[in-house]
């Protein structure tokens, strides 16, 4: 079809807001948006691009982020299947984005509908000086966007890369974007834009790819040899800007505005790395994922939405990737009413859906089952044995169970049977809760060698850890789920955490051997040892801390606090600000992020005092104890304190528990878990306090197979459904209705901090 731009974009002039990024407001608000947004029922529609096969640098993620939000919309936000427009791969070339945007978006816009863009692919960086030159002289400017970082000498945009051949002439541009926002904020105030992809740098970092076509993150670098922007391009922005009836200086103004309309999402800042991150079974972008999973558990404002992913983010073992948002906080108060894609969920929480009609075989009813609601850290809990309750979308009442056929699980799609049905209920197309989780009696710590190791390097570890059953160690490469890499330290590691992370402690010895995240950002403080040392002195080195990341992986196998329907809640109280968080079953008002962090993570000085406090909100009295996992890796049972007393760990019905602690080494994220369960932890926990490695200690083989049991004790301890039928021998069954695991994270900083 023929793109009319002046169609596009008439009307008023005067509407035009900025993508410009903010700083995260880090609060939690009580206030949830509860009102109704138009007299009639608003028209919902959304326009979804995701490219993996670009020529270059090719991705495996968007793809299956425009799926994630797809299942999204239309069973969690009530959208249709014909109202989400999905363009991928070589569909996706500029005029297509811009056609479909204007035929399905745009035009038929009304006041009050919803409408959502959402792009998944590589970002790059542009030269616009060349293009620009006479609108900076006509205000006498040599900048007009926060990109220029103080180098006015040069002029570079941003631009997310449309279509698979990486020619810029198919290059949208950020400030096209700017104004495709702003179009449709003059028809409509319920405008979410979505952008998963770096705004700068690029490249293979560890087991991820980043999702840009550039090189460096450096913004001093000289652009002379970035790619130009096109001449199309800056002729259909001049014709905008006619259309608008816009000079150079109101232009100007525009992009540097504190806030736009309509709400704007990125996954990352602008000197930050948007991952495709290899998941159990499948790549996504990081940010889509954490972003799509959250909102099928919460109905929270766009001002809680992002810093809670940005939260969950750190899960991901520091792969430095903190979200934005416009307008900002301060800039809008509306972001702490309006939900991100400005309407409430019209369905229940789930973790997981029904993709098709009951299939009748022999002797069972199956079923396909999406699992895209669940929590990343645990989807490996959802391999064999696990069943779901069928619930009615709206009311949210049990219609069904149906368990996980072992073994089918690929990716996010498994296969399950009906083991129970109301009488007369339609489950295709249903919802699904978790109702218990399947353990394996085999928990492996996926190990990645990264390529900054030689072959015969990468061969020693083979030959060491690999021989152990609870270690699964091969050579890291992009698509293959690692918990860790292990790799080298080197100079051009170093120069990139110089530019992107604002944490000094992250920097290393250049040569030395350590733990990394999957995104190839060092992760346990002192893991890394001397330049030059020998791998055989760095694994006799690193050993207690890997099963320290061992029995870690293992207890994140348990975390439940999203779908537990146990009324229990814990909450760090430090300098009057405080973080907390709850179970399903609990009330969201004790769910708190600190708003002076932007991480969203409470950040505790070294000797300052803070109080932990668990809430049990139940009518029954219940056994718990707290662990905690420090930056270091290592693993310490905080409570309760070594005894035999098998009810020393009771806290009563309705009851709290409290104690105050002070903020001690190591540095860095720490990781505090509570455990409940109607069954005493006194015993399993004492042995875990026993027997858990000291991250300076040296291990034996034997040692490592009695720390693991000391693992299996807790398990035992909370398996409430010991020799269920059909679950395979070993499997440790975790119920949500017995069962709460509870995760929270504080920073330990150094004693200066304020």
């Amino acid at each position: 079809m023929s793109f009319n731009r002046r169609h596009f974009l008439h009307g008023s002039a005067g509407a035009l807001g900025a993508i410009g990024l903010s700083q995260l407001g880090l609060t939690h608000s009580a206030t949830r948006y509860g009102k109704v947004l138009a007299a009639a029922t608003p028209r919902k529609v959304a326009l979804l691009v995701g490219i993996n096969d670009y020529r270059s640098n090719r991705l495996e993620g968007p793809i299956n982020d425009v799926e994630l939000q797809r299942q999204l919309l239309i069973h969690r936000f009530g959208f249709k299947d014909s109202d989400i427009h999905i363009l991928c791969n070589e569909q996706a070339s500029r005029r297509n984005v811009w056609e479909t945007f204007n035929e399905y978006l745009y035009e038929p816009a009304r006041p009050g509908d919803v409408v959502i863009f959402h792009f998944s692919g590589h970002g790059e960086k542009i030269r616009e000086r060349d293009r620009m030159e006479q609108l900076l002289t006509q205000i006498q400017r040599t900048c007009i966007d926060i990109d220029d970082l103080g180098e006015c000498n040069s002029l570079y945009n941003t631009a997310i890369a449309t279509f698979p051949d990486d020619t810029p002439e198919q290059d949208i541009m950020g400030h096209t974007l700017l104004l495709m926002r702003a179009a449709l904020a003059q028809k409509t105030d319920n405008v979410t834009f979505l952008l998963d992809c770096c705004y700068a740098g690029g490249g293979k970092r560890g087991n991820a790819v980043m999702r840009s076509l550039n090189a460096s993150l450096d913004a001093t670098e000289d652009i002379s040899n970035l790619r130009q922007i096109p001449e199309s391009e800056w002729t259909y922005q001049r014709q905008l800007l006619d259309t608008l009836d816009w000079n150079a200086q109101q232009f100007a103004d525009a992009i540097t505005a504190p806030k736009g309309q309509g709400f704007f999402v990125g996954a990352v800042r602008r000197n930050q790395l948007a991952a495709d991150y290899s998941f159990d079974g499948f790549t996504a972008g990081a940010f889509t994922y954490l972003l799509t999973q959250h909102l099928w558990q919460n109905t929270d404002s766009l001002a809680e939405t992002i810093p809670m992913v940005g939260n969950s983010a750190n899960r991901l073992a520091e792969h430095s990737q903190v979200p934005v948002y416009d307008p900002a906080r301060e800039n809008d108060p509306v972001v702490n009413q309006k939900p991100i894609y400005h309407i409430e969920p019209i369905s229940q929480p789930a973790e997981a859906l029904i993709l098709d009609a009951v299939r009748e075989k022999a002797n069972n009813d199956e079923v396909t089952l999406w699992l895209g609601g669940l929590d990343p850290w645990s989807l490996e809990s959802f391999d064999q044995g696990a069943i779901f309750s069928v619930i009615d979308k709206t009311t949210g009442k049990e219609l069904a169970e149906v368990q996980q056929i072992d073994g089918t699980r690929q990716g996010l799609v498994t296969q399950g049977r009906l083991v129970s049905t109301t009488r007369g209920a339609n489950v295709s197309s249903q919802l699904l809760q978790e109702k218990v989780r399947g353990i394996s009696s085999q928990v492996t710590l996926k190990i990645g060698l990264d390529d900054t190791l030689t072959p015969t390097e990468q061969q020693i570890v083979l030959d060491n850890l690999g021989a152990l059953s609870d270690f699964d160690v091969f050579v890291a490469e992009p698509g293959k789920m690692a918990h860790v890499l292990l790799g080298r330290y080197t100079a051009e590691i170093d120069q990139r955490v110089s530019l992107i992370e604002t944490n000094p402690r992250l920097r290393q010895t250049v040569g030395s051997i350590g733990i990394f995240s999957p995104a190839q950002v060092p992760l346990l403080v002192g893991s890394f040892g001397d330049s030059g040392e020998t791998m055989e002195n760095a694994l006799g080195r690193l050993k207690a801390r890997v099963v320290s990341l061992y029995l870690g992986r293992m207890l994140a196998l348990m975390v439940n606090q999203q779908t537990s329907h146990l009324d229990v809640s814990v909450e760090v109280e430090h300098l009057g600000s405080r973080s907390g968080t709850t179970t399903r079953r609990g009330d969201p008002e004790a769910i708190f992020i600190p708003q002076q962090f932007e991480r969203g993570i409470e950040q505790i000085a070294i000797g300052n005092e803070i109080e932990v406090t668990v809430h049990n909100n139940e009518t029954q009295d219940l056994h718990f104890g707290i662990v905690v996992i420090d930056a270091a890796g290592e693993v310490n049972v905080l409570f309760p304190l070594t005894t035999d007393n098998e009810d020393a760990d009771v806290i009563s019905r309705r009851g709290s528990w409290s104690t105050k602690l002070r903020g001690a080494e190591p540095l860095g994220i720490t990781e505090l878990l509570v455990l409940v369960s109607p069954q005493s932890l006194v015993s399993p926990l004492k042995t875990l306090r026993l027997k858990a490695p000291r991250v300076n200690s040296s291990l034996s083989r034997g040692a490592i197979s009695t720390n693991v049991d000391a693992m299996n004790d807790i398990f035992g301890a909370m398996d409430t459904r010991r020799g269920s039928v059909n679950t395979a021998k070993g499997t440790r069954l975790l119920d949500v209705d017995q069962v709460a695991v509870l995760s929270l994270f504080v920073d330990i900083v150094p004693g200066d901090a304020s």
